[in-house]
Parts: structure tokens; C-alpha cells; sequence
């Protein structure tokens, strides 16, 4: 049996709702940490998905030594700079599409998680569900 996979939130977007919380529901994952750019926003979104805490920022979810794996939904624009910063941090990324807002970013985050020590990090664009 396989231990549980350790995720972090960057944001408290409602499309992580079946994106993410369902499925780790499902398979018995954890939802380790969220920030949100609003504290009140990220401590409903805890409450209400199970997140085991509220972090302070963004940069707090990376820096988790329990976080593995990192969900990005934010605001297009940030999430090719989120990603890459997660890659550096060493963890592997589920992003929303796009992956990154140009093919410049995107390379940089490609080439930083091939640098990326072992276990590589694995960034990843999930698209979105159609309801």
C-alpha cells in the first residue's frame, strides 16, 4: 500500500474543489497546506475542504517540508512564476492551463525541473473538468 501523497494550495480557487480536493478525497490523500492573497478566504476554504492548516503566504506552502506536491489555479499571469518557484523549491506541480504566460517561462520551468535534484520535480498542466 502506497502512502498518501502530501498536497499544498496555492490560492483558494473554486475549480480546486474538483480538480483537486475530490480526487484526493477519493484516494486517501492529504491536503497538507493553503494560502490565499486573503487569510478569511483561506481559512473557509480550509474548513470547509479539510486542509490540515492555513499558511501565511504563498511562499509558506512552498517552503513546507510536508508539501510534495503543489496545486496551482491561480490568475493565469502568476502561474508560470509559481510554478517555476515550486520547481526550485523541489516539489512537483499540478498546474492549471496555461502552464506558463509565454514559451521564454515556460522553458525555465521545464529546464529548472530537469535540473531539479532527486527525485526530479514533475510539473505537470491538469486541464480543467467539463461539467
Amino acid at each position: 500500500m502506497s502512502r498518501p501523497l502530501r498536497n499544498g494550495v496555492l490560492g483558494a480557487a473554486r475549480i480546486t474543489r474538483q480538480a483537486l480536493v475530490e480526487p484526493a478525497r477519493e484516494t486517501g490523500d492529504r491536503l497538507v497546506a493553503v494560502a490565499a492573497r486573503d487569510p478569511e478566504r483561506a481559512g473557509a476554504f480550509a474548513a470547509e475542504h479539510r486542509v490540515e492548516r492555513v499558511v501565511g503566504s504563498y511562499a509558506d506552502v512552498l517552503a513546507d517540508p510536508e508539501v510534495e506536491i503543489v496545486y496551482n489555479p491561480l490568475a493565469n499571469a502568476l502561474h508560470g512564476p509559481w510554478n517555476l518557484a515550486a520547481v526550485e523549491a523541489g516539489k512537483h506541480v499540478l498546474s492549471e492551463k496555461p502552464f506558463a504566460s509565454n514559451a521564454a517561462l515556460a522553458r525555465a520551468v521545464r529546464d529548472a525541473a530537469a535540473a531539479a535534484a532527486s527525485p526530479p520535480a514533475s510539473p505537470v498542466t491538469g486541464a480543467s473538468p467539463r461539467r
